[in-house]
């Protein structure tokens, strides 16, 4: 029975395949009269679909008492600009950029810690304020890098160097580079594509900076505070005997599975 049951039912996907060939050639351009090859080749190609890609936010370091206690101290040290207390934490072997040598004295000639400009501190700060991710490196120690964006950035399938994440919830999108425009809608951890990373506020009097992302297949505008590119500078820390040290300074991406 189950034989007889078998066969009568290959019989049937038999038929019922060819009547599904049959109909998608009649449905075909090719079997179509009137439609050349030419007219084939001309045809706008199907559309693909818009894949939505979040990066949703991590604070792995969270879990570590001795990191939160370290982090807040060393935001307290940034925001009164205390440089002896920020080079008290920076390890002697610190990675800099690509290409740098190693070391303190070159870690502070890149960043200017000797003068009186107070931007890499800023910078260091906003960085702390995100969250952190762990990350371990082909050779060397697991470290704790913050913002969390580069390391949990989606290399595989999303290019990093024409997109952003968004880093809060609800990011107003306005129409134009300023808080008075028009509001088209929020974005909430989103991975977006970016127009331009530098775009200046509408009213020249005002400081606020905009990136100009692709919001809902147009243009649109997100206070550059909200929105962080994974090729951005990341801070990775290390635990030590001797307390958490700050161990690389690099471009985002830079060096991800370890330098050679």
């Amino acid at each position: 029975m189950f034989s007889r049951m078998k066969s009568g039912l290959c019989c049937c996907l038999a038929l019922a395949a060819l009547a599904l060939m049959q109909s998608a050639l009649a449905q075909s351009p090719e079997a179509k009269p009137g439609v050349t090859p030419e007219a084939r080749a001309s045809a706008p190609p199907a559309a693909k679909p818009t894949l939505q890609r979040k990066l949703q936010p991590v604070d792995e370091g969270s879990a570590d008492a001795s990191w939160v206690q370290f982090r807040a101290r060393l935001l307290e040290s940034l925001q009164r600009g205390d440089r002896r207390a920020l080079t008290g934490i920076v390890d002697a072997n610190v990675l800099n950029a690509l290409e740098a040598p190693r070391g303190i004295a070159e870690f502070r000639k890149t960043w200017d810690l000797d003068g009186t400009d107070n931007q890499f501190m800023r910078e260091l700060s906003a960085i702390l304020q995100l969250g952190s991710a762990w990350y371990q490196p082909k050779k060397g120690v697991r470290m704790l890098c913050a913002p969390y964006v580069p390391i949990k950035w989606p290399l595989d399938d999303v290019d990093p160097y024409d997109s952003g994440a968004i880093v809060v919830k609800e990011a107003l999108v306005k129409d134009a580079p300023s808080h008075g425009a028009l509001t088209l809608g929020s974005l909430s951890y989103d991975i977006v594509a970016v127009r331009d990373w530098e775009v200046v506020d509408s009213e020249p009097k005002i400081q606020q900076r905009w990136v100009k992302v692709r919001f809902e297949s147009r243009d649109g505008f997100v206070p550059d505070e909200h929105i962080r590119s994974a090729i951005e500078h990341r801070a990775c820390f290390a635990k030590t005997g001797a307390g958490w040290r700050l161990a690389e300074y690099v471009l985002g991406i830079e060096y991800l599975g370890g330098p050679d």
